[in-house]
């Protein structure tokens, strides 16, 4: 997999992972969501390759659309991220990289939401914005399938395999070489 589709992996995970949900479609409205997230973790691959300490975050908020079928059966979940942010910070150096959020990541499921079902995700918007480089954006897809589910029921999504990718990348080299120029001392 290369750096760039990595990167889009990460933030779409993360933002499927954290995002919580529940509602309804068809003659009932869905319900919405606002989910508040403030993570932040290791990240191992920029840590190697730029010979720093590298953490990947994503801090801000989540809002969340869950429609059924009329089964009752989870069909899509639509998320959308006003104030959410990413990116990278390297506590070595006090330098941060932040980029806001795809603008929505809408999720399929086509036989419910029991886990090992899959599911499908689109995520649209800018995936990356890198100093020095042209941002990344466009539409991704990936299948994927449920992992777990929250204590409400709402399905965590764990991204298996990029399906399609449409829209700009940056090359993987200058992508790699732009953030750790960026979180450089």
């Amino acid at each position: 997999m290369t750096r760039t589709k990595r990167i889009l992996l990460v933030g779409l995970t993360v933002c499927a992972a954290l995002a919580a949900v529940e509602g309804s479609a068809g003659a009932v409205a869905p319900r919405i969501f606002t989910t508040h997230v403030d993570a932040s973790f290791p990240d191992s691959y920029f840590t190697q390759l730029c010979g720093i300490d590298v953490r990947f975050f994503n801090v801000g908020t989540f809002n969340s659309k869950l429609f059924v079928d009329r089964t009752g059966a989870i069909i899509q979940e639509i998320d959308t991220y006003p104030d959410d942010k990413a990116g990278w910070t390297s506590p070595d150096t006090g330098r941060v990289i932040v980029f806001p959020s795809p603008a929505a990541l809408i999720t399929a499921y086509p036989n419910g939401t029991a886990i090992g079902s899959p599911a499908t995700v689109t995520g649209t918007g800018l995936s990356g914005k890198i100093p020095g480089i042209p941002a990344d954006a466009g539409r991704a897809v990936f299948a994927g399938h449920v992992a777990n589910t929250d204590s409400d029921g709402v399905p965590i999504v764990v991204f298996d395999q990029l399906l399609s990718i449409n829209g700009h990348l940056s090359d993987q080299s200058a992508f790699e070489a732009a953030v750790c120029e960026a979180l450089a001392p």
